[in-house]
């Protein structure tokens, strides 16, 4: 446990630094940011706790996750294929090397912008889970503690409500009014990168596992998870008008995420498309 403390108080130190010398956020914002990651940080352990109690079978319906053995989850976050190992009580992200092997061992090898699960689950029955020397920079390596902590959220949350289709903006989420306000200035340090480049933005969004969204000239979704899509829409800057950026949610996000976590969610995406 004491060990687990310290990386997590040197995961938070790590954290702010990094904070500090990405983007142009607003101050307070930043500082809110680490007062969550600071929180995360204490709740890792009650969460894996709660996470215990629960049926892992179920939660892996309610999300789009996979159940591996009797103890392990298999589910996408972002760009990312991740494993939480209820056991050891951590998660881990598969390194990119393995990625590039599930991709050469595919049935359809020029797919390599979407992997099949079957494949990743394929593959990583192939890993000996029993001994931690197997969780390795050449296989598999453990994902940050603020990342973590928002996969257990989203797991001890979702209730498995059907995705709807329809989008809706921050302020219409359960909740959501109380942080809607505070949404446009986090926003605005993508706003002011790509105020002439909506091109950019969505190669920007396309590196980090999303999909371009054809009904507006320059839009696309982000998938944290399968299950909570999240929809950026971009205009840039003319003559006319200012650039300016919309961000929207399925309906069914808040039986997934609750609205705190969401818009510090908001901001860990945009700090992944900067």
């Amino acid at each position: 446990m004491n060990n687990l403390y310290d990386n997590n108080k040197r995961t938070i130190k790590n954290y702010k630094e990094n904070n500090n010398s990405i983007g142009s956020f607003d101050p307070e914002i930043s500082e809110n940011l680490n007062k969550n990651y600071e929180l995360f940080a204490k709740n890792y352990e009650t969460a894996f706790a709660d996470l215990a109690t629960r049926n892992l079978e179920d939660i892996a319906k309610r999300t789009e996750s996979e159940l591996l053995g009797i103890d392990k989850l298999i589910l996408s976050f972002f760009e990312k294929w991740v494993i939480l190992d209820l056991t050891k009580k951590r998660i881990y992200s598969i390194v990119d090397k393995e990625i590039f092997k599930i991709i050469n061992n595919s049935e359809n090898k020029n797919q390599t912008d979407i992997i099949n699960k079957s494949n990743v689950i394929k593959h990583l029955k192939n890993f000996d889970f029993k001994n931690i020397d197997s969780y390795n920079s050449n296989e598999l390596e453990p994902l940050d503690l603020f990342s973590s902590t928002i996969i257990l959220h989203y797991l001890l949350t979702a209730d498995g409500t059907p995705l709807s289709g329809k989008w809706i903006l921050f302020r219409e989420l359960l909740d959501g009014l109380f942080y809607g306000d505070t949404i446009p200035g986090v926003l605005q340090p993508l706003v002011k990168k790509y105020e002439y480049s909506g091109q950019e933005f969505l190669r920007k969004i396309l590196d980090n596992g999303g999909k371009i969204y054809k009904d507006f000239k320059f839009a696309g979704v982000i998938y944290p998870f399968e299950r909570f899509p999240i929809l950026f829409i971009f205009e840039e800057k003319d003559e006319e008008f200012t650039a300016d950026l919309r961000v929207l949610f399925d309906s069914s996000a808040s039986h997934y995420i609750k609205s705190d976590i969401i818009k510090t969610l908001v901001v860990y995406t945009v700090k992944k498309l900067l």
